[in-house]
């Protein structure tokens, strides 16, 4: 893409699909032109992230990986700088962290986890950002607050500094605050329109400056609903099949996907070009009829181009 254009990254919950699924979304999204794509990160149903993220990684050589996001209580903070600092390398700089303080309760439970507040994983989550960076950058030890570290990891990352990390969740409150003190992306909300982050921005600019951080360190992310068709005409029947899937009318799910990318390409371009215009550095788009590829490849043939972004193959 241009200069400053928005990097797009398909966004892959990968629960309910095999290996061969994920594997052919991955492959197509490299052969098609995006930047990146993503798994989630539960031990539920679905492939383990990091263990399939570093097979896509290897084998997809023009994308970058996101584990949107990983879950912090599922992983010593020590060993995670260890398994990033290697993918890192393996994939020459191709991997941003992504990483939150654990979304789901019922996943860490259900599989003999403790679980604790939103203030202490929050806190947890900011110590291990910044024992990471200590580590990644060379260092030989880091004593935290519940943390203390007397070795460093070899190889280091091949990122100066390691990987740019992007912090996202679901709080408002305790989730922003570590974004502001110590992350390079922020990822929050879903569908929100440009001006729907207003708030998010002013509460970020507030953490970072608590953290003794210029806010414009640290950039936005963004979540996209993804409904495409060639035509405002076939667009409208891929709505009406989408809105009696989830028993909806029509309009309620016109009303629902407001603010998503949704309709023909030339409409859901101008919409991407709202968020690159304000500042968006990624967008991750969950296209509705993964893990088959029909509204993968339309959006890479015909929205892509509109971008000034050639498609790499069909």
């Amino acid at each position: 893409m241009g200069s400053g254009a928005v990097k797009l990254a398909v966004r892959c919950h990968q629960g309910g699909w095999s290996w061969e699924q994920v594997q052919a979304v991955w492959r197509a999204a490299d052969a098609l032109g995006f930047d990146g794509a993503t798994l989630y990160d539960l031990l539920g149903p679905g492939v383990e992230s990091w263990t399939a993220l570093t097979a896509l990684v290897a084998t997809c050589p023009r994308l970058t990986g996101i584990p949107m996001v990983l879950a912090n209580p599922y992983r010593p903070p020590v060993l995670l700088a260890k398994m990033a600092a290697t993918l890192d390398r393996l994939s020459q700089g191709r991997l941003v962290l992504g990483i939150g303080s654990g979304g789901s309760e019922a996943d860490a439970r259900a599989h003999g986890l403790d679980w604790h507040s939103a203030r202490s994983r929050a806190a947890a989550l900011e110590e291990t950002v910044v024992a990471m960076r200590a580590l990644w950058s060379g260092g030989e030890t880091f004593a935290g607050s519940s943390l203390n570290v007397t070795a460093g990891i070899e190889p280091p990352p091949f990122s100066a500094g390691g990987p740019p990390v992007l912090v996202g969740g679901r709080g408002r409150r305790q989730l922003l605050r570590a974004a502001g003190h110590v992350a390079d992306y922020c990822n929050i909300g879903f569908d929100l329109a440009p001006e729907d982050y207003a708030s998010y921005r002013a509460l970020l600019a507030e953490f970072c400056r608590e953290a003794g951080r210029d806010p414009a360190a640290l950039r936005f992310t963004h979540n996209a609903t993804v409904l495409i068709a060639e035509s405002s005409a076939a667009y409208e029947r891929v709505l009406a099949r989408w809105s009696t899937d989830r028993d909806l009318t029509v309009e309620q799910g016109r009303a629902k996907l407001a603010s998503a990318l949704a309709g023909p390409p030339d409409a859901i371009a101008e919409r991407l070009d709202g968020y690159r215009r304000a500042g968006f550095a990624w967008t991750f788009l969950v296209f509705q009829d993964l893990p088959w590829l029909e509204m993968v490849r339309l959006f890479a043939h015909d929205v892509l181009p509109l971008l000034g972004q050639d498609t790499a193959s069909s």
